[in-house]
Parts: structure tokens; sequence; C-alpha cells
């Protein structure tokens, strides 16, 4: 019997964990049949998911177009694959691939007026406008034998191609929109061939670095966006609900990344996951590794699950923190308490009109009224949230940051603190949920254990 690999991940975890039975395989493959039933079949010539059809395109590349009204640019740039999949709603696969420079495998093109124009990489090119809506898709050139009947498509192909010819035919359409306009591009994200061309092509004064406006730009949510990062946010509260319910003492630290990861793919109900990105902290080891540890995990170590899964390029940024087993000693305790505490400082500050600098200062000076935290040393306590996969997106809460809350912004709070051998309770500690700003208040994504002690229950909602 074949199963998928959604399938195998998540028997794999309940394996792990001691609670899978050979029986469960037919489950499995029902099941999964059984949720995909919910979703109607997209528009003829598309095969767009459902949740990413209700994209409000428009919106989002209004709101971008404003602001390069604002400051004169005539047409965008867009490099980096987050903004890419901002700007259009496509998510290359090739663009976010380690390793590949920004612009040669995907590029936007955004005009102060119009629909944006995306131009991709050969083996990307029959998905990516059936995946979007109201974005014009042109292929870069490949090597790839695409045969669609004609005799062009059957011509001779090089196995080495001009690394900038996309790049080349982008900047080309960015010259013919921007008029007397300026050209915005993400300068920071280009590696020597690509600024060394855009330098030869474009005057100094006829282009400005634009990562600030897209920042600017992603800081306000439209109602779809909301909805899919408190999606994604919950998801993961699952996904560390399942775990806290799974990890029992005695077990090998080694098989904590499988543990989560088949928890993240067994939790997405949806089929909107993409992939996951988190950190993971027990017992003496408050630190990361690109390596798993062997460590044989103790009744009473704490346990820290931070990150989340990307959607759409939206992802999820919230930790958990428990006690394996349940026994958390007294001073692990009392240092979790100190921090809760500051955590509920920030939770009560995030209202619209008040500053992101404020929150970072309350926060600490809470946390610092216990004996635990003469120097609460934190650089900051939180951060917007959108689609950037590694970096946590700017402005902070932190000093310096006078932006203002408004409606719209998505944020996460948390309250970190890695305690290593010589602090008070060592062990790796974060309390972190997110928020949507809204007009007098905020809205609660996600809901954090109130103490260490946690079966991985969750609130109803």
């Amino acid at each position: 019997m074949e199963i998928s690999r959604r399938q195998f991940g998540a028997l794999a975890g309940l394996s792990a964990a001691g609670f899978a039975l050979p029986g469960r395989l037919a489950q499995a493959k029902t099941n999964e049949k059984e949720l995909t039933r919910q979703f109607t079949a997209p528009p003829a010539g598309k095969n767009i998911h459902p949740l990413l059809a209700k994209r409000d395109q428009q919106a989002i590349l209004g709101r971008i177009q404003s602001l390069m009204k604002r400051d004169g640019i005539g047409a965008l740039i867009v490099v980096k694959p987050e903004n890419i999949a901002y700007s259009t709603g496509y998510v290359s696969r090739f663009a976010y691939s380690g390793g590949v420079p920004a612009g040669s495998q995907a590029v936007a093109v955004i005009p102060a007026n119009g629909n944006a124009h995306l131009f991709i990489n050969l083996m990307e090119s029959d998905d990516a406008p059936r995946m979007t809506n109201n974005v014009d898709v042109s292929p870069m050139p490949g090597f790839v034998f695409v045969d669609d009947g004609t005799p062009e498509s059957r011509k001779e192909r090089s196995a080495t191609i001009d690394p900038l010819a996309g790049f080349k035919d982008a900047l080309k359409a960015a010259q013919d929109m921007a008029g007397n306009g300026k050209i915005g591009i993400e300068k920071g994200a280009l590696l020597g061939g690509l600024i060394g061309y855009l330098n030869s092509q474009v005057k100094q004064e006829q282009s400005v670095d634009s990562d600030s406006l897209l920042f600017e730009a992603r800081l306000i949510k439209t109602p779809w966006e909301i909805d899919m990062m408190r999606m994604a946010a919950q998801h993961m509260e699952r996904v560390q609900a399942r775990v806290a319910q799974q990890l029992e003492p005695g077990m090998n630290a080694l098989m904590l990344e499988n543990m989560i990861r088949s928890a993240g793919w067994a939790e997405d109900k949806e089929f909107s996951m993409s992939g996951m990105a988190f950190q993971v902290g027990i017992g003496p080891y408050w630190g990361v590794s690109g390596s798993n540890r062997n460590y044989v995990i103790k009744k009473g170590d704490l346990m820290r699950i931070d990150g989340g899964g990307t959607h759409f390029g939206y992802i999820s940024d919230i930790t958990r923190t428990w006690a394996v087993g349940g026994s958390p000693s007294a001073k692990h305790e009392e240092t979790y308490e100190a921090l809760y505490a500051g955590f509920l400082k920030g939770k009560s500050l995030l209202k619209p009109g008040v500053k992101m600098s404020e929150v970072y200062a309350e926060v600490r000076a809470e946390v610092e009224k216990s004996k635990i935290f003469p120097n609460y040393a934190r650089g900051h306590m939180g951060h917007s949230i959108s689609l950037s996969p590694l970096l946590e997106d700017h402005p902070l809460f932190a000093p310096g940051f006078d932006v203002v809350f408004a409606p719209g912004m998505v944020v996460s709070l948390e309250t970190s603190y890695m305690a290593a051998a010589g602090a008070y309770a060592p062990g790796p500690y974060n309390i972190e949920d997110s928020f949507a700003i809204t007009e007098k208040s905020h809205e609660t994504f996600t809901t954090v254990p109130t103490s260490l002690i946690w079966d991985g229950s969750l609130p109803a909602r």
C-alpha cells in the first residue's frame, strides 16, 4: 500500500511517541481523501488553492502602488522571494531555494499603474499563471525542454543559460514602465553580476533602494492576509500541543525534529503548508544547531519550540515552553512567572496609538521587578510578522522603533530568555503569541500557557 509523505510523517511521529498501530495506515489514507473533498474545483485553466484564490491582489497591489507614487517611483523591481510572493501571490519554489541568487529565478515588476508582471523560470512558468490572479506572467529563458508541439519549442538548447537573461528582461520592462519616475529595487539583495548589470543600465540618480517601502507596505495587512496569518499561527499552536501530548521523559532528543515536522503535516488540515522553520531547546540545551542532539530527555526538562509553518508565503512565529512530564523545579516556575508577567504587560499595550518602543520599555521594566532579572538585556520584545522566511520583520518592539500600532498590523509579542549554566534556573525559555491590531485593541490568535505545567490542552475557539 502506498502512503504519502504527509501520512508517513504523521505516522512516524506517532510511532516515535509509541502511539501508532499498523491498522492506522488505511485510516490515514481514508481521512486524507475525505479532507480533500471539502475543496471545490478551480476555474478552467487554473490550479490555484481555494484559499489562495480569495487573496485580494488588487488591494495589496494598490497599497504598494500608493507608496510608489508617494515616493516618485515609476516602476518597482522585486527580487526577494518573500516580496515576490507578497506583490504577486506566487510562491516560487526555486527563488526560495538556498544558494539561489535573488533575481535569477523570479522577478516581479510593479508599475505605478496597472498589473504586476512576473518573470519566472521556465520550470515554473506553467503553474505561475494558473496560481495567480490579475498578474501578467512571462517565462525566463531556460535549458529545460518544454515541448508544446511547435518548431520553436523543439529548437536545440544550450546547457548553459545566461543567468542574467530573465533579470535583463525584467529591467527592460521596468524601464519601459517607469516613464519619468525612478526605478525602485531591493539593491541589497542583488549579488555582483546583477547589481553590476543594473548599474550599467540605470544611472544612480534614476534608481532608489526599495527595501523600506516594501516593509512599510507589508506592515498593514488586508483581511485575507490576517485570515491566513491567524490560520498559520493556530496551526503551529496545534503542532506544539500535539508534541506536548506525545513527548515523554526517557525519549531521545534525536527524534524531536521528526516529531515536530510530523505533527506539522498531520495538523495541516487545509493542505496549505509548504514548509516549517523552528528552533528547539531542551533541558540544558538552550541554543540551536543544524544537527539533532543526542540527549535523553529527563522529567522536568524544559522544552521550547519557537517558529512555525509557512502558508502561501506567510509565516507563523509563536513559542511554547513547558516542563516535560509536568514537574518543573521551583526555580524554573519562578523564572517563567517573571517572564509571563512581562508578557501580560506587553499584551495590555497592544492597541492603536502605542509606540513599539514603549512596549519594549514597559515589558522590560515588568520583568526586572523579579530578583532573577536585575538586567533583562533582551534586544527586542516582539516584531511585525508577515512573509520573511527566517528573519523577523521590522519594525521591532525595541528602543528607537517609535512606530505606532495601527489597525491591520500583525505582530508577535515575546519574552525570550536563554539561561545558560550559571543562571538562576538554566534552560530555554520563550513566551510568544501572535496578534492582529484592531480598531480599539487587538485580536489574540493564540494563547500561551500560564505556567510550565502544560499537557497540550488548547482553549476552546
